[in-house]
């Protein structure tokens, strides 16, 4: 891939927007498929341990499971690198997935660090654990930066904000803010 930003992704963001495409359940959002507009927009790197927890996360038959699957299936339009012991400066408390991604996106200069951690007080976390703050971006902020550049209907990702913050609790306040600065 030659001009794409580079981005850089742990396990939840991969599995978080496979999830819709693979939820066949009437309430879900349709139309659309979030992870596969991630794999063209940009040219995505993870940590192998990310694909690790991925595979780990496949095999019981439930929606996780389907949705891991569909990342592992879409695997080749990632760049893994193996980020080994790295992490030992990261001691933030974080988990070993989203430390090697943060290690990673600060070894390769990444243009955004997509997470979805944004619930919790990790977010700060990864804030400083990040060399360019700039680059920290949330999953729901990608959708609706696909949703102002018109490479997602705007409509779907309506539905999808909905879905995740109904089915991952996801702060409708923060979603709500992002709702009026992109979607309206």
């Amino acid at each position: 891939m030659d001009n794409e930003p580079v981005a850089v992704v742990d396990a939840n963001v991969l599995l978080n927007l496979a999830t819709p495409v693979v939820d066949d359940r009437p309430d879900s959002p349709s139309g659309a498929d979030p992870l596969k507009s991630v794999l063209t927009v940009y040219d995505v790197y993870a940590p192998n341990t990310v694909l690790g927890e991925i595979g780990d996360a496949t095999g019981s038959g439930d929606l996780l499971s389907a949705a891991a699957e569909t990342v592992l299936l879409a695997a080749d339009h990632l760049t893994t690198r193996d980020v080994a012991e790295e992490t030992d400066d990261l001691d933030y408390g974080l988990d070993d997935g989203e430390s090697r991604a943060i290690w990673l996106a600060n070894e390769i200069d990444a243009d955004l660090f997509i997470t979805d951690e944004f619930n919790t007080s990790n977010y700060l976390l990864v804030s400083m654990a990040l060399h360019d703050r700039n680059a920290l971006f949330t999953t729901p902020h990608v959708l609706c930066k696909f949703a102002e550049a018109s490479l997602l209907p705007v409509e779907y990702v309506s539905a999808t904000l909905t879905y995740y913050c109904e089915t991952k609790a996801w702060d409708e306040a923060y979603v709500d803010q992002l709702r009026k600065k992109y979607l309206s």
